[in-house]
Parts: C-alpha cells; sequence; structure tokens
C-alpha cells in the first residue's frame, strides 16, 4: 500500500513537472522579446535584385506585349527586373555576334534560324535540357520537331516561339474594284500560281498612282533579308539558294536564273513591284498582294480603310516553296543571371505566355497552335487554317551556315545588282557563284 501510495505520488510530480516545462517553453514562444524578433528578421536574407536584359528585333507593338508579360513575372518574382533591347532585324546578327564574342550579349535573346547554326558550333549558348524534365513546364506539349534546330548532342539550347510558313496578304478591295478571283479562291481551285498571280498584279497596279500589285519584299526593305523575301520563290520554280550539303552555291541553273527574272520583271518590265527605295506598305492601302509572316498580322489589325485577308503562297514548277520561319528563345553563356535567365525562357514559353504570344507568332506549343484562341487571331479561323495550318507540314526550313555573316554580305552584294539592274540575272548569276562558292569552301 505504501508503495503504490509512493508511485502514485511521483507520476504525479512528474507529469507537474512536464506540464511546468511545457507551459514555460509555450510562454517563451508565443512572448518574444522585440530583441529576438530583430534577431529573427536578420536571418531572413531579402532575394537578390536581378537585372535581366531580353534582346529582340521586333516592333513596339511586340515589346508592349513582352512588357505586360514580365509585369505578371514581377508579381511572382518582384526582384527581377528585365530590360527590353529592340536591335533592328537588318543588324541583329551582325551585332549579336559582336556582343557574344565581346561577352557583353544580353541575358536572354530572339535567335533565328540562320544564325543558330553559328553560335552553337561556337559554344556560345547555355544548355537549358532542365527544363524538358519539369512537370510544370510540360515540355511533351512542344512540337518535337520545332526543337530539332536548337538540340546539339542531345542537348537543348533554346525553345521555338515562332515557326511561322510565310504567306500572302491581299487587299480584297482592290481585287473586287477589278472583278478579280482572290487568291483564296484561285488556291481553292488549285489554280492559285505565279502566273495568276502576275497577271492579277498587271490588272491591279496603276504605277503612275503608286499602286502596285504585288510586293515580294518583305515590310523592312531590301536590307531585311535577301533569303526571307526570296526564298519562296526560289523553292517554288525548282531551284534553291545552295545545294543541300551547304558547299556550293546552287542558285546558278535555268530554274534559278528563271525564278530571279520574275522578279526583275515584275520591278522593271511589267512595273507591278515597287522599285528600289519605294517604301509603299501594304497598310497604305496601294499594295494589291504582298508576302509576309503571321507577325505582320499586328499591323494589318488596325487597318480600317479596306477589307484584306491571308492565303498560303502560290505554286510554280517546283511547287509552292513555303517556308518555315524560325525564332528561338535562347540564353547566352558567360553571364552572371543564367539561372533566372532560363527561368524567364521557362516563364516567356510556357502555355499561357504562349498563347499571348501566338497573336504574332505561330507557336512551338501543340496545345497553342491548335485552339480556338488561336485560329481566331487572323481575319478568319478559315483563313488561318488555310493559309498557316494547312501550309506548315510541307514547309521548309531555311538553311543556316556557321559563316553565315561573310555569305549574307556577299549575296546582298549580288542581289543589290539585281535590285538596281546593274547587269544581268545571268551575268549577276556566274560572279555570285564564284564569290560566295570561295566563302562555302572555307
Amino acid at each position: 500500500m505504501k508503495k503504490a501510495l509512493l508511485l502514485t505520488t511521483s507520476v504525479l510530480i512528474v507529469s507537474s513537472f512536464i506540464a511546468g516545462c511545457s507551459s514555460t517553453k509555450e510562454t517563451a514562444s508565443t512572448t518574444t522579446s522585440p530583441a529576438s524578433s530583430k534577431a529573427a528578421d536578420a536571418t531572413k536574407t531579402p532575394a537578390k535584385d536581378v537585372k535581366l536584359s531580353f534582346s529582340i528585333w521586333g516592333t513596339d507593338e511586340h515589346k508592349k506585349m513582352y512588357e505586360d508579360m514580365i509585369a505578371n513575372y514581377r508579381k511572382t518574382k518582384p526582384n527581377v527586373s528585365v530590360e527590353i533591347m529592340i536591335i533592328p532585324s537588318a543588324d541583329y546578327l551582325q551585332k549579336m555576334s559582336v556582343m557574344l564574342a565581346s561577352k557583353t550579349a544580353p541575358d536572354v535573346i530572339w535567335m533565328l534560324e540562320r544564325g543558330i547554326p553559328q553560335f552553337l558550333e561556337a559554344g556560345q549558348m547555355e544548355d537549358i535540357s532542365a527544363i524538358k524534365t519539369d512537370t510544370a513546364y510540360d515540355a511533351s506539349d512542344l512540337i518535337p520537331s520545332t526543337l530539332d534546330l536548337v538540340t546539339k548532342a542531345d542537348k537543348l539550347y533554346g525553345v521555338a516561339f515562332s515557326t511561322p510558313p510565310n504567306m500572302m496578304y491581299y487587299n480584297k478591295n482592290l481585287f473586287k474594284e477589278k472583278n478579280l478571283k482572290t487568291p483564296s479562291e484561285l488556291y481553292k481551285e488549285g489554280n492559285w500560281t505565279y502566273d495568276e498571280m502576275n497577271k492579277a498584279a498587271i490588272v491591279i497596279s496603276q504605277p503612275d498612282k503608286g499602286i502596285y500589285g504585288m510586293n515580294l519584299i518583305r515590310p523592312g526593305g531590301w536590307g531585311r533579308s535577301w533569303i526571307e523575301s526570296l526564298q519562296t520563290l526560289v523553292w517554288a520554280y525548282g531551284s534553291d539558294f545552295f545545294t543541300k550539303d551547304g558547299k556550293k552555291v546552287a542558285l546558278n541553273t535555268p530554274q534559278g536564273q528563271q525564278a530571279l527574272q520574275f522578279f526583275s520583271d515584275a520591278m522593271f518590265k511589267t512595273k507591278v513591284h515597287p522599285k528600289p527605295g519605294d517604301q509603299t506598305g501594304f497598310e497604305s492601302g496601294k499594295i494589291g498582294m504582298q508576302q509576309d509572316l503571321l507577325s505582320y498580322m499586328g499591323k494589318a489589325k488596325a487597318i480600317k480603310d479596306f477589307e484584306w485577308d491571308i492565303a498560303p503562297m502560290p505554286k510554280a514548277a517546283g511547287g509552292q516553296g513555303t517556308t518555315l520561319g524560325y525564332a528561338a528563345y535562347m540564353v547566352p553563356k558567360n553571364n552572371s543571371n543564367t539561372a533566372e535567365a532560363i527561368e524567364l525562357v521557362k516563364y516567356l514559353s510556357n502555355k499561357e505566355n504562349m498563347a499571348i504570344t501566338s497573336q504574332f507568332f505561330v507557336p512551338s506549343r501543340k496545345s497553342v497552335l491548335n485552339s480556338d484562341g488561336f485560329l481566331k487571331q487572323g481575319p478568319s479561323p478559315e483563313s488561318m487554317k488555310t493559309a498557316v495550318l494547312d501550309q506548315m507540314a510541307a514547309a521548309r526550313v531555311r538553311q543556316g551556315f556557321v559563316n553565315f555573316q561573310k555569305i549574307d554580305d556577299k549575296m546582298k552584294l549580288h542581289f543589290d545588282a539585281i535590285y538596281t539592274q546593274a547587269g544581268t540575272v545571268p551575268d549577276i548569276f556566274k560572279k555570285l557563284e564564284t564569290d560566295v562558292n570561295a566563302i562555302l569552301a572555307q
């Protein structure tokens, strides 16, 4: 009996002791002195401010779109600011080459297809393969073929955000005035050819009033790029600028000469195409048909003076020759913000933001490309399906070269001779072939 009483008393004492200790701890944890609160705050390191730069060759509309996207990004990452740099498209590759060589390149860049091989070969781009295993990012939604150009040795170096087939914008009012079948109508009949385009252009054109039936030079002028303006024409006539292995010029053939003669005649013989230096834009209402990409849609949507629509490119003996444009987000090496730059690429190319950029760019995400929202970006879902979606499978990406800058300079020099009538097409091609083959052999 005494032992039982002693045990009970001991248990009560121990329980009281434990309860007392617990009470003391609770009091200590709930009643914090000002001094201890400051000490706790001092252990919380604020997120380091990060300033990123992001280069594009786009328009003010593109810049505004990205600024709005980045404003949302900062709601979850207030410590990250992003400066958007616009570099003119004609100068973009050259300036980027200089900046990469001097290690002053932006943290995130737009890069087009013809410059990617050069910078990957030089080892100047950051491996971003880790994004493929991020389940929240869902890389499986990206069209696999859009990653081929930015993949080397099984490592991923970029994400395509724009993969557009080129198309023909046309002024419906000018076609109605002349009672002509539109490019869309001719395409449905299977009769949309370069010959038919030329016939319509001749009827529409009034050179003395500054009205032209067609313009193959993309807005921005000849300096923007010969390869963007003339690749489709050359392919459609059954020729190419270079051999498939990229080692020789392939343009100096009867088919190649015919394609560039068509271009020259449109300017100087039939006068259905603006001449050198003429900056007449499609939005002026004085161009019947204008070759461009989906990125021009933003400007086209602002047109109020006439009706317009889009159609696929016409065909010739070699088919339609439709080109597939290509632009990717990439992260240059040797910057101090690599991790945050990769996070920005993930953000800009996620499903939500690729849906936003699809107002200008054909997306590389399957979920966005096939969405009703994307089809409604254009003049009509039917036109978008016909001119964009239906053309992507057969469209081709233009060749890229490690030493593209040298090739570009020389090709531009000789094409300028055609553009300014400094010689006949066959004679110019002979000189072009000699000069450019020497570069390709290096």
